[in-house]
């Protein structure tokens, strides 16, 4: 800090340079004070410049003895009044005195600052040892199934530690301490804090509850205990047991979590060097064996089944939908997500890079992944990841767990299905369309053969006879690609019974509603949409950007009529603050309006106001099909039954 200072009654000035971060800076005529004003006019202690960095608050003016002094232009008249300085350069008025303060911009960095500068040491350090670590590797076993014994393990584990020791950012032994070091230390307990926040639990390593390679091996309880000691000392401290939102907890922990760590490193034996170490070397371990063997920070998320959308925003922000909330996970990247990214990408041999900034893939679990990286992501590197449970969802799940449907209604659809009539699910993003999809496939005869064809696999027909076709993007050159509307028509010459395409949203449209039209009864997809009005839209939007159909309005809507049998609409209701997915309608189309210039649609289920699902009383056309067929014994009873649920 440099202070220029000239007194106005006798035209003496002068200049002190304070040494670096000197915090905080009082100044008045006490000789105590770090820059002495001689004047009888001037306070014992005049002006204090404080920094409370620790806070995120910056540096503040204060007036100490209540005589007027303008600071920044703001005229402080009371003790202990104060005022944010806001640029590098501070003028002070301090009768008969002008200062002129100006501040380095090392002095100007605040606690996040100072946290993001720590992060970017942390991951060039990550880096540098992952670096190292792949040198010493050059031979490892080809079949990755090794990489999983203790045998690989252990030593592995044992080389990060090595590897970090002979740093000089990082302590060399248990009794140093580097600031990059302790900062580590306080990741490894904020990370250790958003496991037990998040429900996940940290990894118990004294019990090895964790998969075979997420469990730490180098431990020692006693610092197990530090750790858990530490965790339980910022989750009093930063009261987080009164926010029952979770995105409100990672907030807190984002605005206090840092201050609360200096304020224990401050605290004589809170944070003994020894722990500090420990926890640091911990922690690196864990970034880099999740690097090393799975996705990074993504990894805790995908352990957690109850997890159902990962989406990362940035390096700093990724979210989850947990219960059909979306909420703040509180993780961060401390390396390059597009490391990640490319990772997860190459495991399902798909390229993503400046020439391919856009791509999707189905990942290991059967998740499946949309990336898109710079330039067209301004923030770096955005992932979305959309699960689904191990183990599938049945209709009789919608009825009985979820609540979705009722057993009328699914009864009228599993006869709708097995009767071969076409059906369209539609609904918005995350209203569960793939599901439902899955549900109803489940009703088609294992008798029949089916060809199910998507851009990323991920429908789950458990027959015997599915032909299962994914769409592929074009190469590095630009060539290669197959598109859904290129499978739709080739599944054509392969003998299909049905035709199931995870989802309609281009030129396929065309090919899949003409296919429904000559002799592929019962096919099915889904179709972004909101309402059954809105599937007969956005059809015609999808119909007409083909170049090579150029069809009128009212041929599309005959075509329509004439291929789609019934939409199941779905969408969300909210009980007790949790959003819920439910069908919402079950619509049949009855028939092109050529007068009206559209087509009748009747509902045949509904929600009402009260959130039931229920039936209106309108049959279905193909009610005597039903019936013919053994499905239902007569009207009578189709009635019953609708009436009984």
């Amino acid at each position: 800090m440099r202070i220029e200072y000239v007194n106005k009654v006798t035209n003496k000035s002068g200049l002190t340079e304070l040494p670096p971060r000197l915090n905080p800076v009082r100044i008045g005529h006490h000789p105590d004070n770090h820059l002495v004003l001689d004047s009888p006019y001037v306070g014992g202690e005049a002006v204090v410049l404080d920094n409370d960095a620790a806070a995120g608050g910056g540096w503040r003016c204060w007036n100490r003895n209540g005589i007027a002094v303008k600071a920044g232009g703001t005229l402080l008249t009371a003790r202990d009044q104060f005022v944010l300085v806001t640029t590098d350069r501070l003028v002070i008025e301090c009768w008969p005195f002008v200062l002129t303060v100006t501040l380095t911009a090392d002095e100007l960095a605040t606690a996040a600052d100072d946290t993001h500068r720590l992060d970017r040491a942390a991951a060039e350090l990550v880096r540098d040892v992952h670096r190292d670590l792949v040198a010493l590797h050059p031979n490892d076993p080809a079949d990755r199934s090794e990489w999983l014994k203790d045998g690989y393990i252990n030593p592995l584990e044992r080389e990060i530690a090595e590897l970090l020791g002979g740093r000089s950012d990082f302590p060399s032994d248990e009794l140093a301490q580097t600031e990059l070091g302790t900062h580590l230390a306080g990741v490894a307990v904020r990370s250790a804090l958003l496991q037990r926040m998040t429900g996940l639990g940290e990894v118990n390593a004294l019990t090895g509850e964790a998969g075979v390679w997420k469990r730490p091996r180098i431990v020692l309880p006693e610092l197990e205990a530090a750790l858990v000691r530490l965790v339980d000392a910022a989750r009093g401290a930063l009261k987080l047991d009164r926010l029952a939102d979770l995105t409100a907890q990672v907030r807190e922990v984002d605005a206090r979590f840092w201050p609360f760590w200096a304020a224990m490193l401050a605290q004589p034996g809170a944070v003994p060097p020894r722990v500090g170490r420990y926890l640091a070397v911990r922690r690196v371990t864990k970034e880099i064996k999740d690097i090393w063997f799975g996705f990074g920070p993504l990894e805790d998320l995908l352990d957690d089944p109850s997890v159902s959308e990962i989406m990362v925003v940035d390096r700093d922000h990724i979210f989850i939908e947990k219960g059909g909330q979306i909420e703040n996970s509180g993780r961060r990247f401390l390396t390059d997500p597009l490391v990640v990214a490319q990772r997860i990408m190459s495991k399902a041999n798909r390229t993503v890079n400046t020439a391919q900034p856009m791509a999707d893939a189905r990942m290991p679990d059967g998740s499946r992944v949309n990336v898109v990286i710079d330039p067209l992501a301004l923030k770096g590197p955005c992932v979305t990841i959309r699960r689904f449970p191990p183990e599938r969802v049945t209709a009789d799940d919608l009825v009985h767990k979820f609540g979705s449907l009722t057993p009328a209604a699914r009864r009228f659809l599993e006869a709708a299905v097995v009767s071969r009539r076409n059906v369209i699910v539609a609904g918005g993003t995350g209203t569960g369309k793939t599901t439902m999809l899955n549900c109803l496939s489940a009703f088609i005869p294992d008798k029949e053969r089916v060809v199910t064809i998507e851009d990323t696999a991920e429908l789950q027909l458990k027959k015997a006879h599915v032909v299962t076709l994914q769409g592929r993007q074009s190469n590095q050159e630009g060539a290669g690609a197959v598109a859904i509307r290129d499978l739709v028509k080739n599944s054509l010459r392969m003998r299909p019974d049905r035709i199931v395409v995870g989802e309609c949203r281009g030129g396929e449209a065309i090919d899949m509603l003409q296919a429904m039209n000559t002799g592929h009864d019962g096919s099915m997809t889904t179709l972004h949409a909101n309402t059954p009005a809105g599937v007969v839209r956005r059809l015609e939007v999808l119909v007409q950007q083909n170049a090579d159909s150029d069809l009128p309005v009212e041929s599309i809507h005959a075509q329509i009529a004439a291929a789609v049998d019934l939409v199941v609409q779905l969408g969300t209701v909210v009980r007790s603050g949790k959003k819920r997915k439910v069908v919402a309608e079950i619509t049949e189309f009855v028939e092109h309006d050529a007068a009206g210039g559209g087509i009748r649609m009747v509902p045949l289920f509904k929600r009402g106001t009260d959130g039931e699902l229920r039936a209106t009383g309108h049959l279905p056309t193909f009610l005597p099909d039903l019936i013919a067929a053994g499905l239902v014994k007569d009207a009578v009873e189709f009635v019953r039954a609708v009436e009984a649920s």
